[in-house]
């Protein structure tokens, strides 16, 4: 066999590397000696080993045993070549997809309604369970039988979406990608290039992927994991290489609304919120994971963040299982204990959430970048009435960070009988380099300066 090894992540460790020729076996032998090597150290929310760890690709070109020559994969096209034998000859049962495909779309007209509805129909139906094991990490089961099963792995669910869409009369096609856990792409033509496997649909000229295993999230939103990600497709002898789509923050919107009044030493009023992207994702996988009798009462301590004293009362949210729209939700609420007085003042903190408020970073200890889950997009918005007879005295000290990664913002203004506060929390950049620790643990230091401090009012 003709091969090649590729040297990966081998910067910064103490690596030496021998070649010396074996008459007797006809053979190189290459040895690599690694002295002093650092344990592996395990942190949450870091970039996958292939990214920080020392490791060999071992690339297999070719091979002649006895006399037969085989190419493996020098190029993307002989790698494409070999996975179109996997799915080329999988010999569906038509009629059954066809059948479900009508069956879901029964009664739609318009072709998006009927591409989301074969979507989002896999995606609430078909169970997601990993299997690899031989030939089956790679080669996708039968549409009709993951159909049957009602659970599939990545390919298997992929496969099924692209036979429904093709089924309805949609140009789909399957699709092989590593999402962001791997630090390779099709510059290098190997198996551990691909983790994953998504369908492609081309429509009016305009490609959309869908992935069936990201639960709640709507058609043409991505998540963090796969976007921007090389993704090679199906194209019958050729294949289409691109990339997906990156979004920006602005798709994962937590927005909250809230119009307040002091009532003694509460604060009541009402509020709003509206969630968007895999921030909306998040909570529509969590409640449809809870029995039914329970969802409410989980929601409700998702919203207060289980602070007893936040008490939500009339709580009405949009339709859970209609992923496809905005989640909304709106209540009436009573903060208990939010208010102190002394003499002729009274202190109010009307920023019960404080986020990111205690999230710093151990620059002594963290080795490793930090990675978010995804870009966020956190809109806070406060209307506090203020009492006849009071004037605001004091106010926290507004912030404004704004850089390429990260965007803190608060900011108070004064209307005729009213306050308002805004707070912006974005992650631009979801992944934070080491070097920028400090730099954000100072920013943090200002987050926090705001969110210490009390608005007081004082009476006239």
């Amino acid at each position: 066999m003709k091969a090649e090894l590729k040297e990966m992540n081998f910067a910064g460790f103490n690596i030496k590397k021998t070649t010396q020729y074996n008459s007797g076996d006809d053979a190189d032998i290459i040895t690599y000696t690694i002295t002093d090597l650092p344990a592996s150290k395990k942190e949450r929310n870091s970039p996958g080993p292939s990214y920080i760890e020392p490791h060999i690709l071992v690339l297999s070109k070719s091979a002649s045993p006895q006399g037969n020559n085989f190419t493996f994969f020098t190029t993307v096209k002989e790698q494409y070549d070999w996975y179109r034998t996997l799915v080329k000859d999988l010999s569906n049962d038509e009629a059954v997809l066809k059948a479900k495909s009508l069956d879901i779309t029964q009664g739609l007209t318009g072709d998006m309604d009927k591409i989301k509805a074969i979507f989002y129909w896999v995606q609430n139906n078909i169970r997601y369970l990993a299997f690899e094991d031989g030939i089956a990490g790679f080669r996708p089961e039968k549409a009709n039988e993951v159909l049957r099963k009602k659970y599939g792995d990545c390919k298997g669910m992929a496969h099924l979406t692209k036979e429904l869409l093709k089924a309805a009369g949609y140009d789909a096609r399957l699709c092989w990608i590593g999402t962001n856990h791997i630090a390779y792409d099709y510059t290098t033509p190997t198996l551990s290039v691909d983790n994953h496997m998504i369908c492609a649909l081309n429509f009016k000229g305009k490609l959309y992927f869908l992935d069936a295993t990201e639960n709640y999230l709507p058609l043409n939103e991505y998540a963090e994991r796969i976007q921007g990600r090389p993704v090679l497709i199906e194209d019958g002898e050729k294949y289409i290489l691109t990339n997906v789509p990156t979004t920006t923050f602005s798709q994962n919107l937590d927005a909250e609304k809230r119009v307040l009044s002091i009532n003694g030493t509460d604060l009541t009023g009402t509020a709003e919120h509206e969630w968007k992207g895999e921030e909306e994702s998040f909570i529509l996988y969590q409640l449809n994971n809870l029995k039914k009798d329970k969802s409410k009462e989980a929601f409700t301590k998702y919203l207060n963040d289980d602070n007893a004293d936040y008490q939500i009362t009339n709580l009405s949210t949009s339709d859970v299982n209609n992923f496809d729209v905005k989640l909304t939700a709106g209540y009436n609420l009573v903060h208990k204990k939010a208010i102190s007085s002394f003499g002729k003042d009274l202190y109010a903190d009307i920023d019960f959430r404080k986020e990111m408020g205690a999230f710093k970073f151990d620059t002594t200890e963290r080795k490793h970048d930090y990675w978010f889950s995804y870009k966020t997009n956190i809109l806070r918005e406060t209307e506090l009435t203020v009492p006849q007879g009071f004037t605001v005295s004091t106010l926290p000290p507004n912030v404004e960070i704004k850089n390429a990664d990260y965007e803190f913002t608060i900011n108070y203004t004064q209307q005729p009988g009213k306050l308002l506060h805004k707070k912006t929390i974005i992650i631009k950049n979801p992944r934070l380099a080491v070097s920028k620790f400090s730099q954000w643990n100072k920013d943090i230091e200002k987050l926090n300066q705001s969110y210490n401090e009390q608005i007081v009012l004082t009476a006239k």
